[in-house]
């Protein structure tokens, strides 16, 4: 199932607007709608919707700042985010707390986290980049994974683009007044600019790293600047003549408009393709039917845009899309479906639609047209302020709560949860052990027990490319501490938890660099393209820079199909690390299992029916890099410490889900930090073991 462009809502129409409304727009609002409900429930394709929401949304709130630009009023943003918020954060408010007592109520204890953090990261206009951190795939297909509130990704675009557009806005009017020039002659210069760099950037950002390029506001910039460089088109104007030549000419680019538009998904598999340069072609299709305007046609696009079913479905389609996304994950998640299907599809549909005009007759339109708070800007503020408040107290209570029980879990972890010590022959349990004690970590913070260590790299160990910036983290450590740096992507951040406790207990400094879906090989051309090329680049100089003690890395590489291969890093990166006198610790890579464990579990599984067998044929009994190991062993002045910890994730061949009542996965691909700290003490042995001296 593939994540959704959200249905946008553009802010209330000012008086002057509505003596210039244009009906076919906001029927197009309620055709994009449609469309993207439609691909949602019974398609796997993207629709080109949001694309249209993004550049109607600017082209209104663009004229209305013109209009006043040109009549000599005040910008004032201040008043137009009151209003602005004070609209469109109540329905979304609504959705947001439903959405999370359905989660509560009908989803697994693992999804809870997840969906609390989505809450607080929609209501606060960042969850496209929440998506980008966790790493979300639009494309990948429904699991317990998928978040119901995913779909607010591009309302936090268009919330961060009604942060952005007034400021930007009053300086070009600042300009016209100072340089004495046309204020549509500043907006011009200044949004095609705009438009130009993000759309170079969306065209290059998609090609490199799709699935992060779809939900970067940079590259869907271009889209709202297209939209604001269409208002500056004299048909645009308020009392404007709505002739772009004859009738027949008109109609006839009405209808081709609509057709590009709804052909777009029909025709065009782009889901791996937006939003790059295709996004172009939605967008075409909307300014086919803007150009088209009114035409007086019975036979026209705009009369049938025009018409009360369209205009209906214009009225509700911001409180459509808001309702109908939690409704199909949680009822196909529910249900253990892929896909929702014709019948399940279409009452989907219906139930949205009846959720989405309550919605919008009991929330949007009573806020939208409140008197009081409509009278003054600061009213309309407080209105706004005070639903974020009551949208944020209960998600950030409950997530308060969830890691409070977790970090009490945690205190008793050495009691009753002893993860990978358990599989030490010698090992016996404690006597004030709980059988009942749940396993960690806590179902509520599973899927989010990645990597993380406790301080920021700072002072001497701050990367000074900030592309590596945020991807950096260090245990605590005297100042002259010798330094292991672990680097590769997020599962060798994973496996290398395992050396935080060993770092800690004899005066090491653990840095973690994690390139997040980027596999390690600096100075060869990745597949992930090249935004990976360069982290890794970036990575190895400051490994250089740095200069530590020891770098840990991936030597091999277990792919989502086939056998593990030799990763290329080892016969590049790695002499040139043992030349400069760096012991590297050449980690072999995790295993891989063919089910989400967490899923079975979570399914009434057994810890016994969802053990699953190790594929030696994937995964040989001897590490595929072995004979290249050994030549390379002894080679300059650093000493090289091979380092496999599969014993310890599948011990004899076999992968249990939990191993000292510690999960060991949260994925099919990624083993838990939790499981990954509890093998520190074996990790220890086996690299003294083989001379490591820590």
């Amino acid at each position: 199932m593939s994540t959704a462009p959200a249905a946008l809502s553009a802010p209330a129409p000012t008086a002057r607007s509505r003596a210039d409304h244009r009906p076919e727009l906001h029927g197009l609002r309620g055709l994009a709608i449609a469309l993207v409900v439609l691909y949602h429930v019974f398609f796997d394709r993207v629709s080109g919707g949001v694309d249209v929401f993004l550049f109607l949304s600017a082209f209104f709130l663009t004229g209305s700042f013109l209009r006043r630009m040109e009549d000599g009023r005040p910008m004032a943003p201040l008043a137009y985010w009151a209003r602005t918020f004070k609209r469109l954060l109540p329905p979304a408010a609504a959705v947001i707390l439903a959405t999370l007592a359905a989660v509560y109520l009908l989803l697994p204890e693992s999804t809870w986290m997840p969906a609390l953090n989505d809450a607080i990261a929609s209501l606060l206009q960042g969850e496209n980049w929440l998506l980008i951190h966790r790493g979300t795939d639009y494309e990948a297909a429904a699991s317990i994974a998928t978040s119901p509130l995913q779909h607010f990704w591009s309302l936090s675009i268009q919330g961060q683009v009604f942060l952005a557009w007034p400021l930007l806005l009053a300086l070009s009017a600042l300009l016209a007044r100072r340089l004495r020039i046309p204020p549509r002659r500043v907006v011009l210069v200044l949004f095609a600019a705009l438009a130009l760099a993000s759309f170079a950037w969306s065209v290059v950002s998609t090609a490199a790293a799709q699935e992060v390029a779809y939900f970067d506001t940079s590259t869907r910039v271009w889209e709202f600047a297209a939209g604001s460089l269409l208002a500056l088109w004299p048909l645009a104007s308020p009392g404007a003549p709505r002739r772009a030549g004859g009738r027949r000419l008109r109609v006839a680019l009405g209808w081709a408009g609509l057709a590009v538009l709804i052909s777009t998904g029909a025709l065009i598999d782009g889901r791996s393709m937006f939003p790059g340069w295709i996004a172009a072609i939605p967008l075409l299709g909307a300014t086919g039917v803007f150009l088209a305007g009114t035409t007086g046609s019975r036979f026209s696009a705009d009369r049938l845009l025009s018409s009360r079913p369209f205009a209906l479905l214009g009225d509700i389609s911001y409180g459509l899309y808001l309702v109908h996304w939690p409704i199909l994950t949680i009822t196909v998640l529910v249900t253990e479906r892929e896909a929702a299907g014709p019948l399940l599809g279409t009452a989907i549909i219906a139930v949205s639609l009846v959720l989405a005009w309550l919605l919008t007759r009991l929330v949007d339109s009573p806020f939208r047209r409140w008197r009081w708070a409509n009278a003054r800007p600061w009213r309309a503020g407080a209105v706004a302020v005070a639903v974020l408040a009551i949208g944020l107290a209960p998600s950030l209570g409950a997530r308060a709560q969830l890691e409070h029980l977790a970090e009490e879990a945690a205190r008793r972890a050495t009691v009753d949860n002893p993860g990978a010590r358990a599989l030490d022959p010698a090992f016996i349990a404690h006597r004030d052990v709980n059988p009942e004690a749940p396993p960690l970590p806590s179902g509520a913070t599973l899927q989010q027990d990645w990597a993380h260590l406790e301080l920021p790299c700072e002072g001497e160990f701050a990367p000074v490319e900030g592309m590596i910036e945020g991807s950096c983290r260090m245990t605590e450590a005297p100042e002259d501490a010798p330094v292991l740096v672990a680097v590769g992507n997020s599962r060798v951040a994973q496996v290398a938890m395992a050396l935080a406790g060993p770092a800690r207990e004899n005066g090491w400094r653990l840095i973690i660099l994690r390139g997040p879906s980027c596999v390690f090989t600096p100075g060869i051309a990745s597949y992930k393209g090249p935004e990976c090329d360069a982290h890794n680049d970036v990575s190895l100089s400051y490994l250089r820079d740095l200069d530590p003690e020891a770098v840990a890395l991936s030597t091999t590489l277990l792919p989502h199909e086939g056998a593990e291969r030799v990763s290329r890093v080892t016969e590049g990166t790695v002499p040139q690390l043992l030349a400069e006198d760096i012991d590297v610790i050449a980690l072999r890579d995790a295993p891989r299992v063919a089910e989400d464990p967490v899923a079975c579990l979570e399914a009434g599984g057994t810890v016994e029916e969802c053990t699953q067998a190790l594929d030696r044929e994937a995964m040989p009994a001897v590490r595929a890099d072995a004979a290249v190991l050994e030549e390379l062993s002894g080679r300059g002045g650093g000493t090289l410490h091979p380092l496999d910890l599969q014993p310890l994730i599948c011990p004899q061949d076999a992968c249990p889900p939990i191993i000292g009542n510690v999960h060991v996965m949260f994925d099919e691909d990624h083993l838990t930090a939790t499981y990954m700290e509890s093998a520190g003490q074996e990790t220890e042995r086996l690299l003294r073991e083989d001379g490591f001296a820590w």
